[in-house]
């Protein structure tokens, strides 16, 4: 985790990520709560899709929902940093499974073919089988990093610049439709 939230939602930065991302120099206090809140892997709204994580991650951090504000450049450029440093593909396909799986849901709500309903539930339930491999699979990386120290390990910082790098190269590659 980059951020650190005790009980009086007050953030902890760890001061290395500042000098890795000048954007977050750029928000004061409640701005970069929605940041961690909105973006982190282990965020209390993670559980939520994408448009929910971001209207309570705005209600908790001002009191309402100011979309026009999260919307400004510095914010966008900060969820961008935030995103790029705490990489990890594993979680990303994990949550484009989640999108798909609230995609087919709703679909699922106006289908009447029973062959239908089946094959969405079915579908359904293999994504989340996966999202619970690649959640576990997450989970056993990030335990041997905390166990494991020393000698040819990458430093703290070292492993936010190769998740950044990762992130930036996945990015900005153009995708190639078959």
């Amino acid at each position: 985790m980059l951020f650190y939230l005790d009980e009086n939602n007050q953030h902890i930065l760890h001061p290395e990520v500042v000098k890795l991302c000048p954007s977050f120099r750029a928000l004061n206090e409640k701005e970069m709560l929605y940041v961690i809140l909105y973006t982190d892997y282990n965020s209390i709204y993670r559980q939520f899709p994408e448009h929910e994580r971001k209207r309570k991650a705005m209600f908790h951090s001002f009191g309402d929902n100011e979309s026009e504000l999260v919307e400004s450049g510095r914010i966008l450029k900060a969820v961008d940093d935030y995103t790029s440093l705490q990489y990890n593909p594993k979680i990303e396909v994990a949550r484009s499974y989640q999108t798909r799986i609230d995609k087919w849901a709703k679909q699922l709500e106006n289908e009447d073919k029973p062959s239908e309903v089946k094959k969405i539930a079915d579908g359904i339930t293999s994504l989340r089988s996966n999202i619970s491999d690649l959640e576990r699979e997450s989970d056993i990386v990030i335990q041997k990093r905390g166990v494991v120290k020393g000698k040819m390990e990458l430093s703290y910082l070292e492993e936010l610049m190769s998740n950044e790098r990762n992130y930036n190269s996945i990015i900005n590659k153009p995708v190639k439709l078959k």
